[in-house]
């Protein structure tokens, strides 16, 4: 008997300074998580937090408003299980207690604030959990703070908080009197004043990596891709240059922040607060010895719902954050019954046995992994052109541990399984993030999920190994089987000239 998969929907509710979060999601206990929606509603709980110390009636009142709404949801969506937090900004208030407690007489949600130590261990854990990156170092820019991580595969090492932030180095270095420019450049050196001490964070050895959390990393991203005109759109991972940076900061470090303007791209409150961001990111990026850095979008929630999900990962991360995206997008988004494992598994196989004909480097298991399972993710839009479809889906799903150019190759591995409606402009058009030379990798790997796709055609899972004899000018394919294999074979057969293209050898499969 199969393991029983139980869903439950879980919630998590989050009082910020700015803003009070809702974030929906469907678990399946120690085994994986989906987010499947999120709202975000404004409220201001720091409006006169730094002046008076207190959170005014008006303020309890619209955060009370907002919560009867958020109940109804969760009521709604039938919610099993809410995890309530407050930033750790509200305990600075003298009325804490008494706001935290008019909360849970009215709703029955006990609100606790989370503590420093709580939000750093939250971002590694998403950090190291959805990013293929042994060794980092973890910049989070938030509101009222900037946390700094060292981490070295299971373990952090160093961490240092900064209590100031986007939001607080506004009101104090941007005023009426200032420029934008002069502004930005005393954000940048009261940063530099602060991490002056820093050289664990700074002399990075060679396989150390930079990674970049919260909101002001995540518009960095999405500006950068609208200047350069990227191909897609995927935030998690995009990979920055410190001239991609200074192409940015250039435009945006003499805007001054006003109440209403906004950037495009990105949220009014966003765009206030993001000159002084970039200005925090500058002072980092001056001191530290490595060109480029990559973009988290995974924080604080998705580390929350880690270990909520997945309990093992407050010890230590998924071995293989890969194999557990694949397996979470298959579960949650593609119709059951399917083989996606099984085409994963032959694949795989095929990719071995012919490794003296394709002479791939071991770089390619991993595109041709992301291809295989998710060869049918194009039915989820139409069974019609599924292969140009499979692009569409791969290159826009949050799969982990791949970077762009990765996720593109895949796409590509998929969609040319219909080589005849290949277009050389498609390819083109994602020059910034695949090689002419890759072309013709890509069309090995493309035959190769043919032909594994066809040997499970019936979905069966009948042919359980390949064993192939190179001989000659021909390659004859030995399968092992349990139970009748003829509708397989015959099936992958008729891509023999799509091999004999590739690999120039006369293909036979026993």
């Amino acid at each position: 008997m199969g393991v029983v998969c139980v869903l439950e929907r879980v919630a998590i509710m989050e009082l910020n300074s700015d803003n009070f979060k809702l974030v929906l999601a469907e678990v399946v206990k120690n085994r994986s998580f989906v987010i499947f929606d999120e709202i975000e509603m404004p409220v201001n709980l720091t409006k006169n937090l730094m002046t008076e110390e207190v959170i005014k009636p008006n303020t309890i009142k619209e955060t009370i408003d907002v919560l009867k709404v958020y109940k109804e949801i969760l009521d709604r969506y039938e919610i099993t299980d809410v995890i309530a937090i407050a930033t750790n900004i509200v305990k600075e208030a003298k009325n804490i207690n008494g706001f935290l407690n008019e909360i849970f007489t009215t709703s029955g949600y006990k609100f606790r604030i989370i503590s420093g130590e709580e939000e750093i261990n939250g971002i590694y854990t998403a950090v190291i959990n959805t990013f293929n990156k042994p060794k980092g170092l973890i910049i989070n820019v938030s509101n009222y703070s900037t946390q700094v991580m060292l981490y070295n595969r299971r373990n952090i090492l160093n961490t240092y908080v900064i209590p100031y932030g986007s939001y607080n180095l506004t009101e104090k270095f941007y005023t009426e009197n200032e420029t934008g420019l002069d502004a930005s450049e005393k954000v940048t050196n009261f940063i530099l004043d602060q991490i002056k001490d820093l050289d664990w964070a700074f002399n990075l050895e060679e396989e150390y990596e930079v990674i970049g959390a919260g909101n002001i990393f995540l518009n960095l991203g999405t500006i950068s891709r609208r200047a350069k005109r990227y191909p897609i759109s995927v935030e998690h991972n995009y990979e920055m240059s410190k001239a991609d940076f200074s192409k940015v900061y250039d435009v945006i470090k003499p805007v001054k922040p006003v109440k209403g303007s906004k950037i495009k791209g990105i949220t009014t409150n966003d765009s206030m607060y993001l000159p002084c961001g970039l200005a925090i990111v500058n002072a980092f990026l001056s001191k530290i010895n490595k060109d480029k850095f990559y973009i988290s979008k995974t924080g604080l929630k998705e580390g929350l719902l880690f270990n909520y999900a997945i309990p093992l990962t407050m010890e230590k991360p998924i071995t293989d954050n890969l194999g557990y995206s694949l397996q979470v997008i298959n579960d949650y988004y593609d119709k059951k019954p399917n083989n996606a494992k099984q085409v994963y598994e032959l694949s795989m196989i095929l990719f071995r046995q012919l490794k003296v004909l394709h002479k791939l480097s071991r770089s390619y298991v991993r595109i041709l992994r992301v291809a295989s399972y998710l060869h049918d993710g194009g039915l989820r839009i139409s069974y019609t052109n599924k292969e140009k479809n499979s692009f569409d889906v791969i290159v826009n799903s949050d799969i982990y541990g791949v970077s762009h150019s990765e996720l593109v190759l895949a796409g590509f591995v998929s969609s040319l399984r219909d080589a005849d409606n290949f277009n050389l402009s498609d390819w083109v058009r994602y020059k910034e993030l695949v090689t002419e030379e890759q072309l013709d990798a890509v069309k090995k790997l493309a035959v190769i999920l043919k032909l594994a796709e066809s040997l499970d055609i019936t979905g069966f899972g009948r042919i359980v190994d390949i064993s192939c004899d190179i001989l000659g000018d021909s390659v004859i394919m030995k399968t092992i089987t349990e139970g009748n294999v003829d509708l397989e074979i015959k099936c992958a057969m008729m891509y023999s000239n799509d091999f004999k293209k590739a690999f120039n050898k006369n293909l036979e499969i026993l």
